[in-house]
């Protein structure tokens, strides 16, 4: 194999397939990065493949000999990186790579290609999607999906599909992120590639790191790309201009999320995004870093939103900025919010504007952007102060209704209280049986101290036994 390129294109694709290098790899093998060489079309291909995520890149060069090989991502890319910025050569002797430059040569090791995995090829139908359109989907949504590993499908973003819409969702349980629009196919979506029982829905999770990645590439292609996007069994591929995109999906059942955003609402407020986020910020230096909780008051007379917070009666905060109120409500709106979540929440959305849909100050709140280009809405659980003066909080689960949709499938504080209490009691019983068998172990040893001496039995009898007792146990927070 040989072959010319430049030397900033190759550096730029080996920075991007490098996302699929795994750092712990199950095999060798997928330490290494595959090339391509192909002559007719005069490109080489660059794989990396961790088994769960692979990225192939097609790169434009002269091909004088085509063949393949295999050889270390990381000294591979270390190498390229550091050459000047003119075209190189690369040639294959002796199962070595020679790395020709304007200034010298460089020599690599290689490794035999046929030992790397192959990408998946699939045969589902193809959903086209506008690059720009799909970006702009992962900005809204990545940020809701969930870290936690016990809760393995809710660690990505959950895609719907029909024929002539799509749909976007991420949730980790406190908030919800949702964004939809209209897409293109090329033909009706058959029984091979359905989701549910709907034979026009497509339903996938796919995982979050793989979105992250996505949304980096996505984010150097032009805003007139296309996204075609593949889907069959377990197994989507995301194809662009020259960069395909392999992932795993994840399994499970997503929870119906759709049950949790209400349908109607009492009060509507629309608020300058930038402000009420710059007005977070500056009161969440002083907050509780534990907890990060503001207390907002909508006044409705005045068209004024007051935001405060408290620190231990160490340090404080309030600040305040206008409102204009969508509806007759001549009264006050007293709310908690962690500022965390509901920074994220005006973090995302491409508008200046931002309407804020309200029932109850327990219930669900949704946050819209005013005039986007796409459908979207972000759902921020309130927190229940503890008195109008106070910012301290507790979460609140919401109404009985939604309680019940929620914890169906989304572990609630109650249920990590229990997990927390049984682990407690699992302890302190590992405790009494330890404790009883040194005491067997203690009874063991003086009979047969006994039996040995009577001196030693009676020197054992005369002493104090040292008293014992349970370890404190830890109190669960």
């Amino acid at each position: 194999m040989k072959f010319t390129i430049s030397q900033k294109e190759l550096a730029d694709t080996l920075a991007v397939v490098s996302y699929a290098v795994p750092n712990k790899p199950h095999h060798p093998i997928l330490n290494n990065i595959l090339l391509v060489a192909e002559q007719q079309e005069q490109q080489i291909l660059v794989t990396a493949f961790d088994l769960s995520l692979g990225i192939r890149i097609q790169c434009k060069s002269r091909i004088e000999i085509e063949g393949k090989i295999a050889l270390p991502a990381k000294l591979f890319t270390q190498v390229i990186s550091s050459l000047p910025k003119q075209d190189i050569t690369l040639e294959i002797v002796d199962n070595a790579a020679i790395i020709t430059h304007s200034c010298g040569k460089c020599r690599i090791q290689t490794v035999s290609p046929q030992e790397f995995p192959s990408l998946p090829e699939i045969e589902g139908k193809n959903i086209t999607l506008p690059a720009i359109k799909l970006l702009q989907a992962l900005e809204a949504t990545l940020f809701a999906a969930s870290n936690d590993e016990n809760k393995q499908v809710l660690a990505g973003v959950h895609f719907q599909f029909t024929n002539s819409s799509w749909e976007a969702a991420a949730t980790d349980g406190h908030r919800l992120a949702v964004v939809s629009g209209t897409i293109e196919t090329d033909e009706n979506l058959t029984e091979t590639t359905q989701g549910n029982a709907d034979s026009n829905t497509v339903e996938i999770t796919i995982p979050q790191p793989t979105l992250i990645e996505l949304q980096k590439i996505l984010g150097t292609v032009g805003d007139s790309s296309e996204c075609i996007i593949s889907i069959d069994n377990s197994i989507a591929v995301f194809t662009l201009p020259t960069i395909q995109i392999t992932t795993r999906l994840l399994e499970g059942d997503y929870p119906k999320y759709s049950a949790l955003i209400p349908q109607q609402f009492q009060h509507q407020v629309i608020v300058d995004r930038k402000l009420l986020d710059h007005a977070l910020k500056r009161v969440g230096i002083v907050a509780d870093q534990k907890n990060k909780i503001v207390k907002i008051i909508c006044d409705y007379q005045h068209q004024q939103a007051t935001l405060s917070t408290e620190s231990s009666d160490i340090a404080g905060a309030v600040e305040s900025l206008n409102i204009k109120p969508q509806d007759g409500y001549q009264q006050q709106l007293v709310m908690g919010f962690n500022i965390k979540y509901l920074e994220q929440a005006l973090k995302f959305p491409p508008t200046n504007e931002v309407l804020i849909h309200i029932n109850q100050t327990t219930t669900p709140v949704v946050i819209t952007p005013v005039d986007g280009i796409l459908n979207q809405l972000i759902l921020v659980m309130p927190v229940q102060l503890i008195n109008n003066n106070s910012t301290a909080m507790k979460e609140d689960a919401a109404n009985d209704n939604e309680e019940v949709v929620a914890t169906e499938h989304i572990s609630s504080t109650n249920e990590v209280n229990e997990e927390i209490n049984v682990a407690a009691e699992a302890v302190e019983i590992e405790e009494d049986v330890k404790d009883k068998n040194d005491v067997m172990k203690t009874d063991s040893s003086g009979q047969k101290n006994t039996a040995g001496t009577k001196t030693n039995s009676q020197t054992s009898a005369n002493s104090t036994p040292k008293p014992r007792g349970r370890k404190k146990k830890v109190a669960a927070a």
